[in-house]
């Protein structure tokens, strides 16, 4: 599965994916990542790094953050609000990890055990035993890292506010133009931020998040594709084919009958 793109509830969500991808993103919870097999490139805000088996990537709220897997890569993602954090919810509002990176060195003893115990399905189930592992993998975590402070939310720098503006509006008609009006730059800059920070264009990206939530709700509900794509906020059902051909290789209808 891959994360949401709507505003999160702060509700503990633990999934396992194969090969999973995903656009550059933020929300308000804590997201941590851990390799089981094979390899996948994290991307947090300007760092990046290829993550191995045994390694993870923990991210703090606002911080924008993306995917690419490479070929037969495993993860866990655990998302949680500072709710389930205990006593490090204090630090998850106030700080954001230097490096977000650690590698397989890093994470043993209890730390390997919480992910291990975070696989299992009856733990999954579990609100209250996910938040004690949970508190256990932080507990070590936290003595691994190195915090900064946090710049308060008028201060998120225009990736984090575009990123999160789009996040909120994706499914209404947007435009170039009216974004960089929302958010008070130029255009031809706010352009140059989609090229250079998120590594493709604002259609591109637009078209990318849209999609994914289409693809949430292909797999989730049986709605009418019609109406699936004009909730994601496709403007036809034409540029939602096209755009879900483009992308995925596929029809939303061929990708639906698959799923069945």
């Amino acid at each position: 599965m891959n994360p949401f793109y709507e505003k999160r509830d702060g509700r503990i969500q633990i999934s396992i994916s194969e090969n999973m991808s995903f656009p550059a993103h933020l929300h308000g919870d804590v997201e941590i990542l851990y390799c089981l097999s094979g390899k996948i490139m994290v991307t947090v805000m300007e760092d990046s790094k290829v993550i191995e088996e045994g390694g993870c990537a923990v991210i703090f709220p606002e911080r924008v953050h993306s995917y690419a897997a490479e070929e037969n890569c495993r993860t866990l993602l655990i998302i949680f609000g500072a709710s389930a954090a205990g006593p490090y919810a204090g630090n998850i509002r106030k700080l954001y990890p230097e490096n977000p990176f650690l590698n397989k060195k890093e994470i043993s003893g209890d730390a390997g055990l919480a992910l291990r115990r975070l696989c299992r399905e009856e733990v999954i189930k579990d609100d209250r035993l996910c938040g004690a592992w949970i508190q256990v993998l932080l507990a070590h975590l936290f003595k691994k890292i190195v915090f900064l402070e946090a710049e308060g939310p008028e201060n998120l720098d225009l990736t984090c506010r575009l990123v999160q503006y789009i996040m909120e509006h994706f499914q209404e008609p947007l435009t170039l133009e009216g974004l960089a009006a929302k958010l008070h730059v130029n255009k031809y800059y706010l352009s140059h931020t989609f090229s250079g920070r998120l590594q493709m264009n604002f259609r591109e990206y637009l078209n990318r998040i849209r999609l994914e939530y289409a693809v949430q709700l292909i797999r989730t509900t049986d709605k009418p594709l019609m109406q699936i794509g004009a909730e994601a906020g496709f403007e036809s059902q034409r540029s939602f084919n096209r755009v879900f051909a483009d992308i995925l290789g596929t029809q939303p209808k061929e990708f639906r009958n698959h799923r069945l």
